[in-house]
């Protein structure tokens, strides 16, 4: 149940760049040009060809536009993915990478996942994101929010949790690449879903622009610090989607690597942010100052201790779990 970083959640970019070692501009998604680069390639064959063969070049553009509109309304743009990985041949280990940071996240933070895919051709054929024009994602499913949005009463930690693995994506790439590619649709994602919550009862105090570019920036400094707290179980989970393996497959890599590394859920946060007097300032410790600490072991004190695990029931809510998404679907 403990976050990476607790205390304030104010995160500047200052304070995001000295957790995460990361810049604020590798966290920001920039998408490649080679779409462009290759549209202009296009274009120059198409007029050579016209030239060459005496074929109305006005012809060619409109045959052009016809079969990209085709391959995006009738495969998801699957063909139009397929001639970009060729192109550039970093674009699926970085989609790979990009997923397993949703998934490892979800896991983490204990939300199921449904289902993941890392290509259009694969999003084609499954029902959860064959609707959505996705060329890849990772589906899961969160009960509490889930409720709680049926109850238009979405508390802060169900914010909290969703915000971070949306952010995970972003932070994955920052993490293995040093600059996300993608992530774009993530962080508006994120946008629609706090800006939905606006009038309802969890808004108080409302989502605005800087409330939501501090929220982002806290999801993506959580995520950063699970991956790389959980490097070896995000490792495995990277080897077994490359494989193509099952959603078992993903889960049994998470938990092998988990335990053969010795690693387990955080018993206490990797640090603390405090903010300094007058509140325009924050700090980064990796360790409480001794009258912060002793506030902190009275709230642990104070906490009940968790249920213990019950094989029986879990699996009796999962199936709870898989029949409401089997009515969904």
């Amino acid at each position: 149940e403990n976050m990476p970083a607790s205390g304030s959640r104010t995160v500047r970019p200052s304070m995001l760049e000295e957790i995460t070692l990361l810049s604020m501009k590798s966290l920001t998604p920039k998408p490649s040009n080679t779409l462009l680069y290759a549209g202009a390639g296009l274009a120059l064959l198409e007029a050579l060809a016209s030239i060459s063969l005496g074929i109305n070049i006005n012809l060619l553009f409109v045959l052009t536009i016809v079969a990209a509109l085709s391959d995006r309304i009738l495969l998801n743009g699957a063909l139009q993915e397929t001639a970009l990985k060729i192109l550039s041949p970093q674009t699926q280990p970085k989609i790979t990478r990009h997923e397993a940071g949703h998934f490892l996240c979800a896991y983490l933070l204990g939300c199921p996942v449904e289902g993941y895919v890392l290509s259009a051709w694969a999003a084609l054929q499954d029902a959860r994101f064959g609707s959505r024009s996705v060329s890849a994602g990772t589906s899961f499913f969160d009960p509490d929010l889930s409720s709680q949005i049926a109850a238009n009463k979405v508390t802060r930690t169900s914010i909290d949790r969703y915000s971070i693995i949306v952010m995970a994506g972003i932070a994955a790439e920052a993490v293995n690449y040093g600059q996300a590619d993608g992530g774009a649709g993530d962080e508006m994602a994120l946008i629609a879903f706090l800006t939905n919550l606006n009038g309802g009862s969890s808004s108080n105090p409302a989502w605005n622009d800087v409330t939501i570019r501090n929220q982002a920036r806290w999801g993506a400094m959580q995520s950063v610090l699970l991956i790389r707290e959980y490097k070896e179980c995000y490792d495995a989970l990277v080897d077994a989607l490359e494989r193509g393996g099952s959603l078992g497959d993903c889960i049994y890599a998470i938990e092998k690597a988990g335990r053969d590394s010795g690693k387990l859920p955080l018993q206490k946060p990797l640090g603390y942010i405090l903010e300094r007097p007058g509140g325009l300032e924050e700090e980064w410790v990796t360790k409480l100052p001794e009258a912060e600490s002793e506030k902190a072991e009275q709230v642990v004190a104070a906490t009940p201790p968790p249920k213990a695990f019950d094989p029986d029931e879990s699996l009796e809510t999962l199936r709870g779990y898989k029949d409401e998404l089997r009515a969904k679907l």
